[in-house]
């Protein structure tokens, strides 16, 4: 067992941002922003959220993983005017995909410390296009160049660059051997991530800040289905990887998120709401591959949710909401598995009897996921953070949880392999 550890006191997030996900060269809400905008979009919403100015944020983390997309390598230093934070202690880190998780903890031991009374986490990432020597013009990037940089991530001393098949590692093995493992048939193997996807689209049709607004019964309607499971089996969603559908993988878009950590003496001096308890968190780091004969057990996950979970005091059973790592939608069944939220071989079951949705008994990735949501590599942590903590305080409208989560767990994977887990409370 890692060791856990605990904090003296815990702090408290006080305020969450995100943008809208999508394209800064296409999506409406944040067409035509730089990179340093888009990032101050979303520290200003946590702030003022929070009832703070930048004259009360102590110190900030400013998170994005590639550089060759934004031209910037010292996010921390280029962008402390824009923060409004010149002179704070700024420090730039990414653990790639799960860098604003990872943030969260770090801020947490800050102020729990005593050094700081409020700090600020910050992920920002522009997916889309590439900068170019004029910072107000972009262009298109293709998206093999994008994984191939993206891959810098993945271990260069012993595999060959761009060479880790994404779809077939992430989403086919695992897929296969889940329903192995469990003797799931094919086709009800298929049904479940069926469902998996559903869900996603209905999530994100409801949240406005998703990239994906539209359901998937909306989807298979205009493209003259049926049905929704006539579109799902059609050409329209060929295997990516056996048996893996391109639906159910993540989209790549552009956003930001962001969050302020307070101690629970400066949030009762600048909050209105109630604030949401940092209750307990870990991080494990490992190498490709991250699994062996059995494509379900990753340990790298089980290490990490346990000691959050240890450090929170709480079970799995006391968890109301759930959120998970989905770049492919597998996950969903993998990692709500190893957290003890379903028991080994129900999450499947769960899916395809409408469980998980936030009208459901055991609500996941509400807010659309990294497909319908959408992608943005070291924000889409935070964008999860910040889904969390909505549903926690009644204010995800339209796709409320009914009974408001007293305790939340957001799993969130870096690739090439850092895994954050962290449980909030209210």
């Amino acid at each position: 067992m890692a060791h856990v550890g605990n904090l003296k006191e815990k702090p408290v997030i006080t305020g969450v941002g995100c943008t809208k996900f999508g394209s800064v060269l296409e999506t409406p809400e944040i067409k035509g922003l730089a990179f340093q905008e888009l990032a101050c979009e979303a520290a200003f919403e946590a702030m003022d959220e929070a009832g703070v100015d930048p004259k009360d944020i102590d110190a900030f983390y400013i998170g994005s993983m590639v550089s060759h997309i934004s031209h910037l390598y010292s996010h921390n230093t280029q962008m402390a005017d824009w923060l409004g934070l010149h002179l704070k202690p700024g420090v730039h880190f990414a653990t790639a995909c799960a860098t604003t998780n990872t943030g969260l903890g770090l801020a947490a031991m800050d102020v729990a410390s005593g050094k700081y009374r409020n700090v600020l986490v910050l992920g920002c990432e522009i997916l889309s296009s590439t900068a170019t020597d004029d910072p107000t013009k972009r262009k298109a990037l293709d998206p093999s160049q994008l994984w191939y940089w993206t891959d810098f991530g993945v271990d260069q001393a012993y595999a060959y660059h761009h060479s880790y098949d994404i779809a077939t590692a992430y989403g086919g093995l695992p897929t296969l051997g889940y329903a192995k493992k469990h003797k799931v048939p094919m086709e009800k193997m298929d049904e479940a991530m069926f469902n998996v996807h559903k869900n996603v689209r209905l999530h994100g049709s409801k949240n406005k800040k998703a990239f994906v607004t539209t359901t998937l019964q909306q989807e298979a309607k205009k493209a003259g289905f049926k049905d929704a499971w006539g579109f799902w089996q059609s050409r329209k969603n060929p295997y990516l990887a056996w048996p893996t559908r391109v639906k159910s993988a993540l989209n790549t878009v552009d956003g930001a998120s962001a969050m302020v950590v307070s101690s629970k003496k400066e949030a009762k001096k600048n909050f209105k709401k109630d604030p949401i308890e940092v209750a307990g968190f870990h991080w494990s780091s490992s190498n490709y591959p991250w699994y062996g004969a059995d494509p379900t057990y990753w340990e790298i996950d089980d290490t990490a949710f346990k000691a959050a979970m240890k450090m929170a005091k709480i079970k799995a059973k006391d968890v109301g909401y759930l959120d998970v790592h989905d770049c492919m939608q597998i996950y969903q069944l993998i990692e709500s598995e190893i957290c003890g939220y379903f028991k080994k071989g129900e999450a499947w079951k769960a899916f395809i009897e409408g469980r998980t949705t936030y009208k459901g008994d055991k609500p996941m990735n509400t807010s659309g996921g990294r497909h319908a949501k959408g992608h943005a590599f070291a924000a889409s942590a935070g964008a999860e953070i910040y889904e969390a903590v909505k549903q926690m305080r009644g204010e995800a409208k339209g796709r409320q949880i009914k009974d408001e989560p007293e305790v939340s767990m957001v799993h969130n994977h870096g690739y090439g392999m850092h895994s954050a887990v962290t449980v909030l409370k209210r």
